[in-house]
């Protein structure tokens, strides 16, 4: 038998902060990848195909997006 939970099986706390943080998550992503489109490769550490492929796919609850606008970013 599988022990995995439905999302409308959790507590609703536990529901609230998922949704909290999946919102977050995807607003960061699509300012990263708004504000890496923006820039020359002359303005980015690291090559740009691969942040634009981390923040596409990688799912990180936030963590990537803000490794670009820490790192990834030269200001």
């Amino acid at each position: 038998m599988s022990k995995s939970k439905k999302f409308e099986n959790l507590p609703k706390p536990v529901r609230v902060l998922l949704s909290i943080g999946g919102l977050v998550d995807g607003a960061m992503r699509a300012y990263a990848l708004v504000d890496i489109a923006k820039r020359d490769d002359n303005d980015v550490n690291g090559p740009k195909p691969a942040w634009v492929v981390a923040l596409s796919v990688v799912s990180s609850f936030g963590l990537v997006p803000l490794a670009y606008l820490i790192w990834g970013r030269k200001d």
